[in-house]
């Protein structure tokens, strides 16, 4: 796709891979099925050694966490959507993630969920991608029909995926409302936000916002950073542009009067939160981790939680 770039996160460019780690066969870590209303959803975790073209070039790999981890919470069916549901409702606060381009069943979205549910809020993770990923076109080298597909997606999808959320969370007694996306997902947030009414607070995790111009509505970083009415923290790793960390966005915010907070974590690679361990080909096996991403990953869902006491206060 013309004027896309893979060599930083503000534009992608559609050609073959840039660095290809070593190919390694895919691994099933667990999986999960549940009935609801006589629909059945199904959920499947795996690792893949392999980082996103989407994603700034050196991204870290969908490899982190426990490889015999057991979700705790369920799926459910909203809609024509699928959903992963963990914690208790009785909270009155809930969190809505937005997981990245390989979609809710890859990398670690059900340990992050769990790990947000921990902390005292009923959390939520549509599916997007209708069970999609981004990963098969990668894996076949097929980046443009990638890009292409990821382009279905716009905000009229996610935003009607997201009235199903909405319409559930009401039912479950919800009285506030967060939100986290990562790479992708930023973008979902971004655009979740412009209505307080139904997101309180924002999270940006490594995000990779610019699909907002490179693939749907055209509306730049900036853009969007003016258009939002919640409070956002934005966690940038080493590979975003300058401007999420430089104060840009937060003098746009601020001038509007939107909450607005930047933490660096500047010796994170881009798609640490949810694909914690590993860089590039590394992929890390038989219990071996990185003991830095892995910090970096709760200090991320301790800023993110600390986020939301302050603005989904009881």
């Amino acid at each position: 796709m013309p004027g896309l770039s893979c060599e930083g996160i503000v534009r992608i460019t559609v050609h073959p891979l840039a660095r290809s780690p070593k190919k390694k066969k895919k691994k099933k870590i667990e999986s999960k099925s549940a009935s609801t209303n006589n629909f059945t959803c199904s959920f499947t975790t795996f690792f893949f050694p392999m980082a996103c073209q989407l994603c700034p070039k050196g991204s870290l790999p969908a490899s982190y966490g426990d490889k015999h981890y057991t979700a705790k919470g369920k799926e459910v069916k909203l809609g024509d959507q699928c959903a992963y549901v963990v914690g208790d409702s009785k909270w009155k606060s809930a969190v809505i993630v937005c997981h990245d381009v390989f979609g809710p069943n890859k990398g670690t979205h059900h340990q992050l969920c769990d790990a947000l549910a921990a902390g005292g809020h009923y959390v939520i993770m549509p599916d997007f991608f209708n069970g999609g990923s981004i990963e098969p076109y990668y894996a076949s080298k097929q980046v443009p029909k990638g890009v292409e597909w990821l382009k279905e997606f716009d905000w009229k999808h996610c935003s009607t995926v997201l009235d199903a959320v909405h319409a559930h969370l009401k039912d479950e007694g919800i009285e506030r409302t967060g939100s986290i996306g990562f790479c992708w997902g930023s973008w979902v947030v971004a655009k979740l936000t412009q209505d307080a009414s139904k997101c309180q607070a924002g999270v940006w995790a490594h995000p990779s916002v610019f699909v907002g111009k490179d693939l749907y509505e055209g509306e730049t970083e900036q853009e969007l950073t003016a258009a939002v009415k919640a409070p956002t923290l934005v966690m940038p790793s080493k590979q975003e542009p300058d401007f999420y960390k430089n104060g840009e966005l937060t003098k746009i915010a601020e001038a509007n009067g939107v909450p607005w907070e930047t933490i660096d974590f500047k010796d994170q690679m881009h798609g640490w939160v949810i694909r914690g361990s590993g860089w590039l080909g590394s992929y890390y096996e038989n219990d071996t981790t990185d003991v830095s991403a892995i910090i970096g990953v709760q200090r991320a869902v301790n800023a993110a939680l600390g986020f939301y006491a302050k603005h989904l206060p009881y």
